[in-house]
């Protein structure tokens, strides 16, 4: 896998690339597995940018994470320098940033296929959509590495997505779906072959949350108010004309309820109208812009609102849950996966802004229950959705693709 030639289970047939699906793969490496190697295995990350966000937090995470007396990683970001790649580097981790403009496909290919062939990974694990696709297009001229794409929303808004992760699906060995539910709408709806997809689901770090609150009066909040908290990007995927009228409805029975918003994106003008054109939310809704402070403003919150109309699974769900907050979250994909209703929080139907707001006034009328829900959501994120876990798992599916032995190991002495 040294060359530029196609690789070990990849074809070349009629002109296509064509690499062995994973579950194939599984199961011809699981007949014969090799003792770990005398040094740590070189694979690469790749990423279409390295901004502050779910994906990139996963990513990040998973980097940080890795076993490093087995792995030997690579992480290459497809844009511009991005707030996270400082954190990865202080870690003595490689980081490439080909600053690409979204538009740059023939340049991607080349520029990722020459960082990929500088480092000459065994494997590459892509994430998000551009990082997938170029990293796909890249891999024969850089190696012919076993490639594993990253699913990690279910795309409802960009068909032309769909219908280029199905034409490239080949390309690759597979892909890790971030939920369940991502995985079988990349089936029924995507058309992908489910022999080349996994889920691993999102993993957080608990400890990220054990921060002083942030002060409620620099926010505009009163001290005995009930804080409802959303956070994400302003985009039409996260629901904010539902959630702003359930959080209209709500008041009229919870004077006390107040609402923070915590994100910027393109409806952030349309956001700051509404409030301001509304009486029943001017002075009741704070919009804090883009925060680096999230873990203590979760910890200065009552509650996590979350009314998306799609995800994959939400990054910000699993995040309050570590901060102990107690969740309303539509049933949108990935949620079922991490919200017990009645035991961590609601779930409730999307773009139903009556059933938000009921959810949300049964919260502030009961605090004590609510403060049950967000302790047990953060035993819940701890016992089920570590960092650890997560980056164990995906640890586990490389050595399985590259036919490592996890349990037989010849590492160097001053390692071991």
């Amino acid at each position: 896998m040294s060359s530029a030639s196609p690789g070990p289970g990849s074809a070349c047939l009629s002109g296509d690339y064509i690499v062995q699906s994973l579950k194939r793969r599984l199961e011809i490496a699981g007949r014969a597995r090799r003792p770990w190697p005398d040094r740590p295995v070189p694979i690469a990350l790749t990423i279409t940018d390295l901004d502050v966000g779910g994906a990139e937090r996963a990513m990040t995470s998973l980097a940080l994470g890795l076993d490093r007396r087995r792995w030997s990683p690579l992480v290459v970001n497809l844009s511009a320098e991005g707030a996270l790649a400082g954190a990865i580097r202080e870690a003595g981790i490689p980081v490439e940033s080909l600053g690409l403009g979204r538009r740059s496909l023939l340049r991607g290919v080349a520029g990722l296929a020459g960082a990929l062939r500088r480092h000459r990974p065994a494997l590459v694990q892509s994430f998000l959509f551009h990082a997938n696709l170029l990293t796909r297009l890249a891999a024969p001229a850089a190696g012919s590495p076993w490639v594993l794409g990253g699913l990690r929303v279910a795309e409802r808004q960009k068909g032309w997505h769909l219908t280029l992760d199905r034409m490239t699906g080949r390309m690759a060995c597979g892909s890790v779906c971030v939920s369940g539910d991502v995985l079988r709408f990349s089936v029924e709806r995507g058309g992908l072959d489910p022999a080349r997809l996994t889920a691993i689901p999102n993993g957080v770090d608990p400890s990220r949350f054990d921060v002083p609150p942030a002060d409620r009066a620099s926010l505009g909040v009163p001290e005995d108010a009930f804080l409802a908290l959303a956070v994400g990007r302003l985009d039409v995927q996260k629901g904010l004309p539902d959630l702003l009228d359930a959080v209209e409805r709500a008041a009229a029975d919870a004077p006390a309820l107040r609402l923070a918003v915590a994100g910027d994106g393109p409806l952030r003008g349309w956001l700051e109208a509404e409030v301001a054109a509304r009486p029943g939310l001017a002075g009741r809704v704070r919009l804090l812009g883009r925060r680096d402070d999230v873990p203590a403003l979760m910890r200065a919150a009552d509650l996590l609102v979350h009314a998306a109309h799609w995800e994959g699974m939400p990054n910000v769900v699993l995040e309050a849950m570590a901060a102990g907050l107690p969740v309303v979250a539509t049933a949108v994909e990935g949620v079922d996966e991490l919200v017990v209703p009645g035991e961590t929080g609601w779930v409730v139907p999307a773009r139903d802004p009556d059933a938000l707001a009921l959810a949300i006034r049964e919260a502030a009328a009961d605090r004590d229950a609510a403060g049950r829900m967000g302790r047990a959501g953060r035993g819940r994120a701890r016992a089920e959705f570590s960092t650890a876990r997560m980056v164990g798992r995906y640890e586990s599916l490389w050595a399985d693709v590259l036919g490592l032995d996890e349990g037989r190991q010849a590492l160097p002495t001053d390692q071991a």
